[in-house]
């Protein structure tokens, strides 16, 4: 889901990645409970799987901030998990980026039936504790005293560059502190 989001998202221009990414996102939507409550519930299993490949192949598009944080914080100690990091961060970077590409934002809002970025973030964040997720990043053993690390190496990561709005230091350091 985190894939297909970011990938829509992403200010490279690519339609086919986009059409790609938007049909896995509504796939993820719609059957990610499912698989999650029952691992034998075989159509929501492979509409996950689909789903999931779907984000692989639309992400040569490029990703963004989510990824930059993501892999940032995977090279810590404590080695955290590279889809909770994606899932845990995802709601402040939508809120993030709704400035920059407002109707993106939108099209992904109406899929989970709510409007805007903060309604959307409030959504995920909802989704994550339902689907059993950790209650933010310092659940995950991650502590706020290795942002400063964090955040330099995520303005030096690949996906950086095609996030749809340019994110500081100060930035990263807010969608850290407020997925904590």
């Amino acid at each position: 889901m985190a894939h297909c989001i970011e990938t829509y998202l992403s200010k490279a221009v690519n339609p086919p990645a986009d059409a790609i990414a938007f049909d896995g996102l509504r796939r993820a939507r719609a059957f990610i409970e499912r698989a999650v409550r029952d691992g034998t519930d075989r159509e929501a299993r492979w509409q996950m799987m689909s789903a999931s490949m779907q984000g692989a192949m639309a992400f040569q598009k490029g990703l963004g901030a989510v990824h930059s944080l993501s892999h940032a914080l995977g090279g810590l100690p404590v080695r955290p998990h590279h889809g909770t990091l994606n899932a845990l961060l995802l709601p402040e970077v939508v809120k993030f980026n709704e400035t920059a590409v407002p109707d993106k934002v939108q099209h992904i809002a109406d899929v989970f039936g709510t409007s805007g970025g903060g309604g959307l973030a409030d959504v995920l964040r909802d989704l994550n504790r339902r689907i059993g997720l950790p209650s933010g990043l310092g659940a995950m053993g991650i502590a706020a005293d290795a942002f400063t690390g964090v955040i330099a190496n995520a303005l030096k990561d690949h996906c950086h560059a095609t996030n749809p709005r340019p994110a500081s230091a100060e930035d990263y350091r807010r969608m850290l502190e407020a997925s904590f």
